[in-house]
């Protein structure tokens, strides 16, 4: 049976020490349940894949603690979502960016763009922090099945494939990130989610 820890700093320290040298965590974010690990390991990439059973088309984010963290992954920042990735607290919210020839090559979608969210949540900001790496992250359920937002919800198959899970003792908001791009000057909704589309337009416009 896969271990489980809490969010306290002892399942802080587990749950690093995890990530850095290269296991699969399930774990909690601000929206919902997670799955991921450093995301600059092509075995975490493929072993979330295989427990997700997702198409290798279909692209996987990453969350950061700073921007800074993964500034070196980025050619460009559009104007139209510079004003979003500043907004304090952080927004839950996935940026589809272009990436530089130095980002991961397994995170680079099939549109060419790398998808990174700057996470509100103290538990993974801790745990970014502490591993010392970009945490690759995606919905801890099968494909085509709803995201959970309690952890008794969590698939079994998933739990007994982790290497560790952490359990939030509390219910996530539940609502995947909203999914956001750039089209020259304009803001793109890829998809709606946890933060409105009519409010993150009055956020870019100032």
């Amino acid at each position: 049976m896969t271990r489980t820890v809490g969010t306290d700093a002892a399942g802080l320290d587990a749950a690093a020490r995890l990530v850095a040298r290269g296991g699969v965590l399930l774990y909690p974010t601000e929206t919902v349940y997670g799955l991921g690990g450093d995301a600059t390991h092509p075995d975490v990439l493929a072993r979330v894949r295989a427990l997700k059973g997702r198409d290798a088309d279909k692209p996987m984010l990453a969350l950061t603690d700073d921007w800074a963290r993964v500034q070196a992954w980025l050619a460009d920042v559009p104007p139209a979502l510079a004003r979003l990735m500043a907004h304090e607290p952080p927004l839950a919210v996935t940026f589809l960016l272009p990436p530089s020839e130095g980002a991961p090559a397994g995170l680079v979608g099939p549109g060419g763009l790398i998808g990174l969210r700057r996470t509100s949540d103290p538990f993974c900001r801790a745990l970014v922090a502490r591993a010392g790496c970009v945490l690759l992250s995606t919905s801890a359920n099968p494909a085509g099945a709803p995201p959970p937002a309690r952890f008794a919800d969590v698939y079994a198959g998933l739990l007994e494939g982790v290497d560790l899970a952490v359990d939030a003792g509390a219910l996530l908001r539940g609502t995947p990130s909203t999914v956001v791009r750039a089209d020259g000057a304009a803001l793109v909704i890829v998809r709606e989610g946890a933060v409105a589309a009519e409010a993150l337009r009055e956020i870019a416009a100032g």
